[in-house]
């Protein structure tokens, strides 16, 4: 048999960044409109356990007494 050195992983591939709009020009009633997330720096693995999240643009914690959430 004739084992050949492979690379594990495929080659990176480099793309090119392009704005995406956050909404379509024409958007159809009842439909859902999710914004692409961008990728900026993920949380070290234990603090992304302790927030729930690896991402901090996803980080929003519930504080009860904060007038923007409608607390007291």
């Amino acid at each position: 048999m004739n084992y050949e050195c492979r690379p594990i992983h495929p080659p990176i591939m480099h793309y090119q960044i392009y704005p995406i709009p956050f909404m379509p020009v024409d958007p159809l009633l009842a439909h859902a409109y999710v914004p692409y997330q961008t990728y900026m720096m993920a949380y070290p693995l234990p603090e992304a356990l302790d927030k729930g999240t690896l991402f901090p643009e996803l980080y929003f914690p519930y504080v009860p007494e904060d007038k923007k959430w409608g607390g007291c």
